[in-house]
């Protein structure tokens, strides 16, 4: 081939515009651990106070016994091997590390507590962590509730709370 024929080439693919295009291709997921499973008897679970003497409530500051239950996690996964619980539910006003009151008695407010000690209070937003067995890959969540009478003592009524558990796993 001849220089002369090349460079009249060369100067035609230099006047030839080449044009390109460009796509971002963005690439995410997670990946995840398969979650316990909440035990069928720890579903929507019932505290049941039963009756209280309002005379034991008169003051503020009084208590009724601790009522201990536990919520089951089953069926972890090998590799998880604890369990963050954290708290939520609508607070009292005057103390925000208690549940308020939904029923009809009056000036009453629910602790929530871990049943070994009673000293560590879970009220909204607290959290606690508890171990998985690595035998049996089950979870105990060990609590305990009582009532707690507030300013001028406690008035008859029902007594109604709910609190929302929610469950990270590691």
């Amino acid at each position: 081939m001849k220089w002369s024929r090349v460079i009249p080439m060369l100067a035609l693919i230099a006047v030839i515009p080449f044009t390109t295009n460009s796509a971002d291709l963005n690439i995410y997921g997670n990946v995840v651990v398969s979650p316990c499973v909440v035990d069928s008897g720890s579903v929507n679970q019932d505290v049941d106070f039963g009756q209280l003497l309002g005379t034991h409530l008169r003051t503020a500051g009084a208590s009724s016994e601790w009522v201990p239950f536990q919520v089951k996690l089953i069926g972890c996964p090998v590799m998880t091997t604890k369990v963050i619980v954290t708290f939520d539910g609508t607070p009292y006003s005057d103390d925000l590390s208690l549940y308020k009151n939904e029923g009809s008695a009056q000036n009453i407010a629910i602790e929530l507590a871990d049943a070994n000690s009673h000293s560590s209070i879970k009220g909204k937003g607290s959290s606690m962590t508890v171990n998985v067995d690595s035998s049996t890959h089950n979870a105990i969540v060990p609590l305990a509730a009582h009532v707690v009478a507030q300013n001028s003592g406690a008035v008859a009524g029902q007594i109604r709370s709910t609190v929302l558990l929610s469950f990270t796993w590691q």
